[in-house]
């Protein structure tokens, strides 16, 4: 899996901690401190249209409230308590979620999270496959599943944060709707109904054309016709899957920018140049691959090179908040 950063406050006196922290979260959440010690070890990694990360903190509380109308989120926050307390659920409503206990979040309302001492494994979910593995959206804002219903769920989750750094991008894709199908039996331990296997096989029908434009990334003229040839879906309904991402073409300009940015983050690619990698990514060339790598990610090519360069020598705060962001951004 690609790792978007991992964060230690003891590398930091508390204050300088606890101000990094902040910096860190300030693309999503508000942050303060709640008295006693506070300290926070963080790692996360991105999957298919997925955020995975393994936290430990205390003595601090996040909330979302002002930011919702603003920053645009649109996904889930799947919190599953490993060990120790998370207070949390919506604004003004947080209640306590126990070890094996997990806490469902809608990033589109307002929310709050805090702990004296917790452990913890966070999802972050596009909208499209928590719809797709409850038949529903409405009323999950604050779910907590109890232990029992979410134990495979969570079984999952804890063996998917020892295997993360060795999983081949490959494999995201299967794990993804592994998750979604989890965290179904999790919501609905008693069976799901039509509308939740409708939304399922509308998922599995993008995730099959996802697999088929990774494929063919490099291949500069690759087009919907291909798609519609290969897989026999509708260009109206290729549409209505990839409306959130502004269509099909859209979508595949973005995976290959979103595939130039890790080879640029990958320091086994550092002796190829960005004339080399932008057709190997399906770019008519380096000028194309520039403008293009600028208007998505604010950054030239070559400056987000030598920053992650400088990142992997003295990981910095500003370079993982970028990452996260752009992460973040993916999961709409």
């Amino acid at each position: 899996m690609s790792e978007i950063f991992a964060f230690d406050s003891a590398e930091y006196d508390q204050d300088d901690a606890f101000a990094r922290y902040c910096d860190l979260y300030a693309a999503g959440a508000d942050v303060e401190r709640t008295g006693g010690l506070f300290f926070a070890r963080v790692r996360s990694w991105r999957l298919d249209r997925t955020l995975l990360f393994v936290r430990e903190y205390g003595g601090v509380r996040h909330h979302r409230r002002e930011r919702v109308a603003r920053d645009g989120f649109n996904h889930f926050v799947l919190h599953h308590v490993v060990s120790g307390e998370l207070i949390g659920g919506p604004e003004g409503a947080a209640v306590p979620i126990a070890p094996g206990e997990t806490l469902l979040l809608d990033t589109r309302e307002a929310m709050e999270c805090g702990a004296h001492a917790v452990r913890l494994i966070t999802l972050g979910v596009a909208r499209d496959a928590v719809r797709a593995a409850a038949g529903y959206v409405d009323g999950l804002h604050g779910r907590k599943i109890a232990a029992r219903e979410g134990a495979l769920m969570g079984a999952m989750l804890r063996a998917l944060v020892e295997q993360a750094p060795h999983l081949p991008p490959g494999a995201h894709a299967a794990i993804t709707r592994t998750l979604v199908d989890l965290l179904s039996v999790a919501i609905n331990p008693a069976g799901t109904g039509a509308r939740s296997d409708f939304y399922r096989l509308e998922y599995v029908r993008r995730e099959v054309v996802q697999r088929l434009i990774e494929a063919h990334l490099a291949v500069r003229d690759f087009s919907v016709q291909d798609i519609i040839s290969e897989t026999g879906i509708s260009r109206a309904s290729l549409y209505r899957m990839f409306e959130s991402q502004g269509g099909v073409a859209k979508f595949i300009q973005k995976r290959r920018l979103q595939l130039l940015r890790d080879w640029l983050d990958d320091r086994a690619f550092d002796g190829q140049s960005l004339a080399e990698l932008a057709p190997l990514s399906g770019f008519a060339g380096e000028s194309h691959a520039g403008r293009l790598f600028k208007q998505a990610f604010g950054v030239s090519p070559g400056a987000y090179r030598a920053a992650s360069i400088r990142g992997a020598q003295t990981p910095s705060i500003n370079l993982m908040v970028r990452r996260w962001v752009n992460s973040l951004n993916e999961l709409s």
